[in-house]
């Protein structure tokens, strides 16, 4: 059984392995695959930049930014998780979320100097930046957070 003293760690080693094989295996074997046409396709890419390839080149200004938000993360479910009972599993998830993915990408700026990315999406003719599955981790947890925040805080705080 999963102590739930570790739950942010065992989502966020077990999404960091995941990440790093699939990132693994494109490296080593992806060019271009298209899964769906017109949809979906599988494509190599190396993002020297942020999300949306913001900050193109600015590796050690992204790690720095990284690092930051890793500290502050790591500050806030030192100080807040204590406090938090009935909804524990939506705030593990939400961390695990977020460490797993973050550190996944902050992985790949330091060994590789960018972040491989891969799943390439086209939405009603709008061609999505190439992403990863640390990427959709990252996105899952904000929009998750959100949703605590607005939803879940005020009345979890009154208890």
């Amino acid at each position: 059984m999963i102590d739930l003293k570790n739950k942010i760690i065992y989502i966020s080693l077990i999404l960091f392995i995941i990440d790093l094989f699939v990132k693994t295996l494109a490296f080593n074997y992806l060019t271009n695959v298209t899964l769906i046409p017109g949809f979906l396709s599988l494509t190599y890419a190396k993002n020297e930049g942020a999300a949306f390839s913001i900050l193109w080149g600015n590796r050690w200004f992204i790690i720095l930014i990284t690092v930051l938000i890793l500290i502050f993360l790591i500050y806030n479910v030192l100080k807040e998780r204590s406090k938090i009972k009935k909804y524990l599993s939506l705030y593990d998830l939400i961390y695990g979320l977020l460490f797993g993915g973050i550190l996944g990408n902050l992985f790949d700026r330091l060994l590789r100097g960018y972040v491989i990315d891969y799943i390439s999406l086209n939405l009603f003719g709008y061609c999505f930046p190439i992403f990863n599955i640390a990427d959709i981790a990252i996105t899952i947890g904000v929009i998750l957070m959100c949703i605590y925040i607005l939803f879940f805080e005020k009345s979890n705080k009154n208890k």
